[in-house]
């Protein structure tokens, strides 16, 4: 779900790398930040999610990437992991405007992509989503293995939809900018048919945030690069929580970036049957390279 910051002047558009752990998702994700003109990008960001990463940043296409005279800006979002919990996908997938789902080419993980695949349809089910309605392409990523599965076998096991498909490589970054850059397009086409007036507004972030995603969401812990808290708001506990009644915080919400190297995290504290939505402000290091 796309949207317009009026301050700025810009809409804002989540593009989400999805797929079998292992399959080349990271690696795709940072040879698309090395490839970015610097000026056309913001910094790579990480943030632990129970056991896995998450790895984000920002960038603008130039020329085409405007909308009604607002700039179009790209937050492209994975998370790395050999065992990601499904609440942690589901977070990331909420509001997403479109998706690169990274295929493993190699034989034996061919299972691992019709799992993930299904998953995928099933995470964009609970948002009242689809592979039809949020535009989704294919990248058939390590295809330059010796034995790497035939194009054929995975597009019959993974594109019944006839999803634009890519051969790609994201240790030597064949077809990968190729891949994302397709789906850009597709949805910067989706954004100047809509037109800002009829994307998402402020108030429609707010919705967003403060919807809790699921109980069990997964709870951020401290970053691998080591970010600095800054300062939280509204951050007491529900009135009248008492010692009988633990509180427990939860992730209620995608990390929204609030400027430079300033992100926000929505989050539930809970007291018995009480609950409060706060927002935690947190200023992250960059990973260099």
């Amino acid at each position: 779900m796309a949207l317009v910051n009026q301050a700025k002047r810009e809409i804002n558009a989540k593009i989400v790398f999805f797929g079998p752990a292992q399959a080349g998702k990271a690696t795709s994700l940072k040879h698309v930040f090395n490839k970015l003109k610097p000026e056309f990008r913001g910094a790579m960001k990480v943030m632990n999610v129970q056991d896995a990463r998450m790895l984000f940043f920002d960038f603008t296409p130039p020329g085409e990437g405007n909308v009604d005279g607002y700039k179009v800006r790209f937050h492209l979002y994975t998370v790395s992991g050999s065992n990601v919990d499904p609440a942690a996908w589901k977070m990331v997938l909420k509001g997403v405007d479109g998706v690169v789902f990274v295929a493993d080419s190699a034989p034996q993980q061919q299972e691992q992509n019709r799992r993930s695949m299904d998953d995928l349809v099933a995470f964009l089910q609970s948002y009242g989503q689809s592979l039809v309605s949020v535009p989704t392409v294919l990248q058939l990523n390590k295809s330059d293995l010796p034995d790497a599965a035939a194009v054929a076998d995975l597009e019959r096991s993974l594109n019944p939809s006839r999803l634009p498909s890519f051969r790609a490589s994201s240790q030597n970054g064949e077809g990968v900018l190729q891949a994302l850059m397709s789906l850009v397009k597709t949805v910067l086409t989706g954004l100047k048919s809509s037109g800002a007036e009829g994307i998402t507004g402020s108030e429609g972030l707010q919705r967003v945030v403060e919807e809790p995603v699921a109980s069990s969401a997964a709870k951020p812990q401290p970053p691998t690069t080591a970010p600095q808290p800054s300062q939280a708001r509204a951050t007491e506990p529900p009135a009248g929580a008492g010692e009988e009644e633990p509180l427990s915080l939860e992730l209620s919400g995608a990390p929204t970036a609030a400027g430079g190297d300033v992100i926000s995290v929505p989050l539930t504290i809970r007291s018995g049957s009480r609950s409060k939505q706060v927002v935690l402000t947190l200023s992250l290091a960059v990973e260099k390279g």
